[in-house]
């Protein structure tokens, strides 16, 4: 337990994004943490985006995402208080702190996307969504790529966390991590711990992110997706990743337990619905402290786990038995 008082302890929440396996609890989160300022993606502020949250069940399906931001809006509106907005390049968040050693350490946190090329795009998008008058209300869905979330880079005096949200990547080299990259400078310095995006999945990936913008062998972390027959990271993310570090960490598991019932109340189940799947209740939590000169202490908790190579070939694996690269 660390201890503290999460109503003034926590200074900043950031919302990388607005898709529903992200976003979920944040109204709750953002409610508790009473000093906190919130941070959302600069493509997020536009009237076309607050148009498809605040009209609600009168004009679009609700979705976890669209529902948290509209609660997210009304605390802000009780606190008097507007969101700070994150894009490539700005400063969010600075302070300088007591390192308990007499000495003064310089913190800030640093948003590295959206790019304004992405912002224009997602703006574009959120346009598209809203329906005209006298259409049947739909779903909000998520847009895809996902260019619009916000990656940041905490810097700590020398050392420094790279968390990469959920930014995909699409060779266009004004959004996704291209865009990151080709903004990346060697003074900006390399960062020792990484929260690996979209789940591991190889639409999240820029092998530059690994050489230009990692220390060797960092610690990363990544937290698993699992729907139908979508399974993150697949067995080919997981040797793409270790072949970049051992330290890889998982929240939890991505295989659901199968569950085994009687013959006769299975029978009555799928003769009453048309659908059915078992509520994932494995829940993880990875904890990283580092202390000088950069020596990391990794912390499991619940159904977190370090990543392990899975048995058999790759599906990229050659004649001979290696996997390309």
């Amino acid at each position: 337990m660390l201890n503290i008082d999460p109503s003034v302890s926590v200074k900043q929440i950031i919302a990388t994004h607005w898709h529903d396996d992200h976003i979920r609890g944040l109204a709750e989160t953002f409610e508790a943490c009473k000093s906190a300022r919130l941070v959302l993606s600069d493509a997020l502020k536009f009237n076309e985006f607050l148009q498809l949250v605040m009209s609600g069940s009168e004009t679009m399906i609700d979705s976890s995402g669209t529902d948290e931001l509209h609660r997210v809006i009304e605390i802000l509106r009780d606190r008097n208080h507007v969101p700070f907005f994150a894009i490539q390049g700005r400063t969010i968040w600075k302070d300088v702190i007591d390192n308990g050693e007499s000495a003064l350490v310089r913190c800030e946190v640093v948003s590295l996307s959206p790019s304004d090329s992405a912002v224009l795009a997602s703006r574009l998008e959120f346009a598209k969504l809203l329906p005209n008058a006298g259409e049947t209300k739909g779903w909000v869905p998520p847009i895809t790529p996902n260019n619009a979330s916000v990656v940041v880079r905490l810097q700590v005096g020398n050392f420094s966390i790279l968390l990469g949200a959920d930014l995909e990547e699409r060779g266009e080299p004004e959004t996704g991590w291209s865009a990151i990259i080709n903004a990346h400078s060697p003074e900006d310095g390399k960062s020792s711990a990484f929260k690996i995006p979209h789940h591991g999945s190889k639409t999240g990936h820029h092998d530059r992110v690994w050489q230009d913008m990692l220390t060797g062998q960092p610690v990363a972390v990544l937290t698993p997706f699992h729907r139908g027959n979508v399974k993150l990271p697949t067995d080919d993310d997981v040797r793409r990743l270790l072949s970049y570090t051992p330290n890889v960490f998982m929240t939890c598991g991505v295989e659901k337990k199968s569950v085994k019932r009687d013959h006769t109340i299975e029978k009555a189940i799928k003769e009453a619905v048309r659908n059915i799947r078992a509520l994932d209740s494995s829940f993880g939590h990875v904890r990283i402290r580092f202390r000088p000169p950069n020596l990391a202490t990794v912390e499991l908790f619940g159904d977190a786990r370090r990543l392990e190579l899975p048995p058999g070939p790759s599906k990229n694996a050659s004649k001979k038995g290696k996997a390309k690269t």
